[in-house]
């Protein structure tokens, strides 16, 4: 007989637990023989794997059996990394917005710091003017937009711009002028069949010398990368501009005028002057940049080296550097006390950066207003700016030289032709013909001969 020590309980010898209490009995084997079922008890797996024995009491209510607990079945954990990699994402993306919106300083100067390394890129503008006051040909205005589109490759030396002249909204005329390595060109488009050119050698004598010795002083700029403790520049355009420079989002908008404009370019200076790591990281680009421009020197076609060496010994002598490094500085500062700068001379500007992804400046937006007595005029110029660049390809077999044309005596039939074009699309423009004879008094086709009969002759 065995005695339960919590209850006292009577129970069988082989019993493993308490059919009173259900107390478990310490040092029972918990190991039987399959054929046991026979004697009335039944092996069993548990969710431990051991084969367990439930002894069936003499009566159902003197056993106590422990329950069974189904095994748990086990969770996967990538919905749990995907949760958690979209979280820390969510974070860092705030966090970023965050620091860029509470410092719009800092995203201001590294976006044109971006800006300015951009070697080909292509800029859209808009240029709208709203006029308030009583003039009628100030007025005028209100209804003319400008749209530009510029193309530059700055290694190169490729240039590219469009004009489309918009009034009430509709195109009335179009021009696009360039250069490439060999011409300058002008298509007045709807207005002139033929395009004008001129040999870029014939304005600027060895132009294609000059272009070699620029692409080898470029490569040479190209390895610049002067250092400099950023943090303090960018307090101080933050210090300088205070509520004038606001972020919301991806923009960053900045008030100038001739006042902050002053006293940002004084503090920078004043910064400069003293500042030792940019000064020594100054002399060191410059060493470098000499030193290979000079050993280009049989590659250069105009430019001598004699001046450039004379420079890096300059730059190689420490002490001698720094004392033209003040100097220059001082120079500047004391310009800047001598200006004779009325500040009421200058418009307010306001300029709106909008940012891209990489904190890339992808578009800059100026409005500048004038007041004189009751009169106001509010210039709104937007332009987007994308990296790249493509140019109309020119062929000389479909154009005229200017030079031949000024000498020719055909400018008066090429004037001729731009002035019936020009009337034609103004005609097809109402309200700008409307207004063009309300202001001059005269029909249209008066109007346009008697302008370009002057600008021709100009020209002439």
């Amino acid at each position: 007989m065995k005695i339960c020590p919590d209850c006292n309980g009577e129970n069988r010898d082989e019993a493993i637990f308490c059919t009173k209490c259900g107390n478990k009995f310490e040092g029972q084997s918990l190991n039987t023989d399959v054929n046991a079922i026979q004697n009335g008890s039944a092996p069993m797996n548990t969710a431990a794997g051991v084969n367990q024995v439930i002894q069936p009491a003499a009566q159902p209510s003197e056993s106590v059996t422990p329950p069974i607990e189904p095994t748990p079945k086990k969770k996967s954990n990538i919905l749990v990394y995907i949760i958690g990699i979209i979280a820390v994402i969510a974070v860092v993306f705030l966090g970023m917005n965050i620091i860029s919106n509470a410092n719009p300083a800092n995203k201001l100067v590294k976006g044109l710091a971006k800006l300015s390394k951009m070697d080909k890129a292509t800029s859209t503008t808009t240029i709208d003017i709203t006029y308030d006051g009583d003039e009628e040909e100030i007025d005028f205005l209100n209804e003319i937009t400008i749209k530009l589109e510029t193309a530059a490759d700055i290694n190169n030396l490729l240039a590219q711009i469009s004009l489309d002249l918009l009034y009430s909204n509709k195109s009335v005329v179009q021009v696009e002028a360039g250069a490439n390595n060999e011409d300058f060109y002008i298509d007045l488009k709807d207005l002139h069949k033929e395009i004008f050119y001129q040999s870029i050698e014939d304005v600027v004598p060895d132009y294609q010398d000059y272009v070699n010795d620029y692409k080898i002083i470029k490569k040479a700029l190209d390895g610049i990368s002067v250092k400099f403790d950023e943090k303090k520049y960018i307090k101080i355009v933050k210090d300088v501009l205070d509520d004038d420079i606001k972020g919301s989002g991806n923009k960053v908008t900045v008030t100038l005028n001739a006042k902050n404009i002053s006293k940002l370019t004084e503090k920078i200076l004043e910064e400069a002057e003293d500042d030792k790591k940019l000064m020594e990281s100054i002399r060191k680009n410059a060493i470098d940049f000499l030193n290979e421009v000079i050993d280009q020197e049989k590659k250069f076609k105009i430019i001598e080296v004699d001046d450039f060496e004379d420079a890096l010994e300059i730059f190689e002598d420490k002490d001698d550097f720094e004392d033209y490094y003040q100097e220059a500085i001082a120079s500047a500062l004391d310009g800047m006390d001598y200006m004779d700068l009325d500040i009421d001379d200058l418009p307010e500007m306001e300029i709106t950066f909008r940012f891209g992804s990489g904190n890339t400046i992808k578009g800059i937006d100026y409005t500048g207003v004038i007041e004189e007595d009751d009169e106001t005029i509010e210039i709104i110029v937007k332009t987007d700016i994308k990296s790249g660049a493509n140019f109309t390809k020119f062929n000389r077999k479909n154009a005229i030289e200017i030079e031949e044309l000024l000498s020719g005596g055909e400018i008066e039939d090429v004037a001729e032709e731009v002035s019936e074009n020009l009337i034609k699309a103004i005609k097809k423009n109402k309200n700008l013909k409307d207004k063009i004879e309300e202001l001059t008094g005269e029909d249209i086709e008066d109007s346009i001969e008697m302008m370009m009969y002057g600008a021709f002759r100009f020209a002439y």
